[in-house]
């Protein structure tokens, strides 16, 4: 199932980004696109076209919206970055470091994440070629105990680069979570 997403191009605001205030007025374009988006919506940022862009740009247009996004203030499904060169992957890598967050990004047909630590870059990847999961099944592949999948899990969560929701327990009680790469990913992001 195609999972509804929003486009959002960057090279709107030019091919070679520099300035805080330009990013500041990317941003929050980007932050309104996204609010008024339904709230299932799976924002994919789109930099082709863009050739270059300074670490003050991406802290200030990507980093901030990456903490909106971790922290609730602005409400999406799930975030893919896709179109990034050689050029803003590395500003984009930097950018994420300095705030300790992470973002899922396409290259071609894979799917991976920058700036993710290694425990997390490998339950991604695994999670990748589940689809759709359950915590057990993926604790189970990793061969870790459910509570580190379920912190693991929590944070790939909270970075939008995993979808979760609710799942009807079968007689067990407590709450049971399907997680989910978003399906505009999988599908294709055309």
């Amino acid at each position: 199932m195609m999972g509804r997403h929003h486009l959002y191009r960057v090279s709107e605001h030019g091919s070679f980004l520099a300035t805080r205030s330009t990013a500041k007025l990317a941003r929050e374009s980007l932050e309104h696109e996204a609010s008024t988006a339904p709230h299932d919506a799976e924002i994919i940022i789109d930099f082709t076209g863009v050739d270059a862009m300074t670490i003050s740009f991406a802290d200030e247009f990507l980093g901030k919206f990456y903490v909106a996004v971790a922290t609730g203030d602005v409400a999406v499904s799930a975030v893919l970055l896709r179109g990034l060169n050689e050029e803003t992957l590395e500003t984009m890598q930097i950018c994420l470091d300095r705030r300790e967050l992470m973002a899922a990004t396409v290259d071609g047909d894979e799917i991976h994440l920058i700036a993710a630590p290694e425990h997390l870059d490998e339950t991604y990847r695994h999670a990748v070629a589940l689809r759709r999961f359950r915590a057990g099944e993926l604790s189970e592949r990793l061969g870790v105990t459910l509570q580190n999948v379920n912190n693991r899990l929590k944070r790939l969560v909270s970075s939008g680069t995993l979808k979760r929701e609710k799942s009807i327990p079968s007689n067990r009680g407590g709450k049971e979570f399907v997680y989910t790469i978003p399906g505009s990913w999988c599908e294709g992001t055309t």
